[in-house]
């Protein structure tokens, strides 16, 4: 299940979408500007598009595969960890690499916030 994106198109509200491609037509040929808006305002791309004469095809995906997998991994031994007791020391290993993992991906995606979204046309 993916969060539905905000789609701009010259600054304006174009529409809500939960697809990965957008196919844009029936509008005059010309330089555009498209931003793709997570519901997470600040998690955004832009970038300017031409469009030629007929039917256009603007692909994005996010920058977040890598990150996924280890939030899965994570949220297994969170679940894991409710139902067994681990020794003290192990425990607070545990948490310093959980709590630095969630440390480190916070900067990553304030850093990228403005360039999420792969674009290409």
């Amino acid at each position: 299940m993916t969060l539905p994106h905000k789609i701009y198109f010259n600054g304006k509200l174009l529409g809500i979408m939960q697809r990965k491609e957008i196919l844009v037509k029936d509008i005059p040929e010309g330089r555009y500007r498209l931003k793709i808006q997570s519901m997470i305002p600040f998690l955004f791309a832009e970038r300017e598009i031409y469009i030629k004469g007929g039917q256009n095809t603007v692909t994005f995906s996010d920058r977040e595969k890598f990150w996924d997998i280890l939030f899965t991994i994570d949220l297994v031994l969170v679940i894991v960890k409710l139902f067994l007791k681990l020794p003290d020391n192990i425990n607070m290993i545990y948490n310093i690499v959980t709590n630095g993992y969630f440390a480190v991906w916070l900067i990553y995606e304030w850093v990228i916030r403005k360039r999420y979204f792969r674009i290409k046309q």
